[in-house]
């Protein structure tokens, strides 16, 4: 099968395409070719399919093996992985429209550019946010494809990434599933939010997770920031993210960042 090595902003994925049920790929296949030393390497590893009504699905694996949720990052690079390779919409337009674990999803191109592109990502509505008092001070929590845990802190730098992000992602009021952990860190006015993230799955900070700035954007609008529209940075590079709430709702969730197709190869 062909493989395809992804990265988004630092988040990296092996994609396969269209692996079909006499070639399926177990968890322990997963693990395998996630491993950085004794496989490809990468953070994650999702498989696009056919559709009947939509242009493909994407099944999302962490490296662990566990899937079942839904990543921005990868939704992102699976878009860019159907520009590539020809895939029209069906709709006629420019955008693609895939379901996912979560659900619907649709993407397009914003630029391309040799092997990198910047590409939009649409998102389903959070219905689940709410706000928690954790010893240190408040946080949010909600699910934007996966559970998150927002908490903003003013020493992004010196933070403790592994210690801090197994605490809460461990903490028995989050199990048995747990969630991811995105540290927020407000710089200047006009700089963007600063992010780094603790993902469950692979249990390691990662260099980016899309879903977890969307989550830190909507952290952002409930501590009293309605732009609407917000600039975030991972700690490898710069996404926006818009969003609307009304009712506590939030809607037209839109995540836009890089892609880059880093090699294809035969598996």
């Amino acid at each position: 099968m062909d493989f395809f090595k992804y990265q988004a902003a630092g988040n990296d994925f092996i994609l396969v395409r269209s692996v079909d049920s006499r070639n399926a790929l177990s968890a322990q296949d997963v693990i395998h070719l996630c491993d950085r030393r004794y496989g490809i390497g990468a953070d994650g590893l999702i498989i696009m399919e056919a559709d009947p009504e939509h242009d493909f699905s994407m099944r999302f694996y962490n490296n662990d093996g566990s899937g079942g949720m839904m990543c921005g990052n990868g939704g992102r690079c699976i878009v860019d992985l159907a520009f590539r390779s020809g895939i029209i919409p069906k709709n006629g337009g420019q955008s693609w429209t895939f379901s996912a674990p979560d659900g619907v999803h649709t993407g397009r191109i914003i630029s391309a550019d040799g092997n990198k592109s910047t590409v939009l990502l649409s998102m389903n509505d959070i219905a689940d946010a709410e706000t928690l008092s954790l010893s240190g001070g408040t946080a949010y929590r909600m699910n934007t494809g996966t559970d998150h845990l927002v908490i903003f802190r003013d020493d992004l730098d010196s933070l403790d990434i592994m210690t801090e992000g197994r605490r809460w992602r461990y903490d028995s009021r989050f199990a048995p599933k747990g969630v991811n952990v995105n540290f927020v860190q407000i710089s200047a006015p006009g700089e963007p939010l600063r992010v780094r993230t603790y993902e469950k799955g692979v249990e390691y900070e990662t260099l980016s997770c899309g879903t977890g700035i969307i989550a830190s954007a909507a952290a952002a609008w409930l501590r009293g920031d309605h732009s609407g529209k917000y600039t975030l940075r991972s700690t490898s590079d710069t996404f926006t993210v818009s969003l609307s709430c009304r009712s506590g709702i939030f809607s037209d969730v839109e995540l836009t960042g890089p892609v880059e197709l880093v090699f294809q190869a035969l598996l």
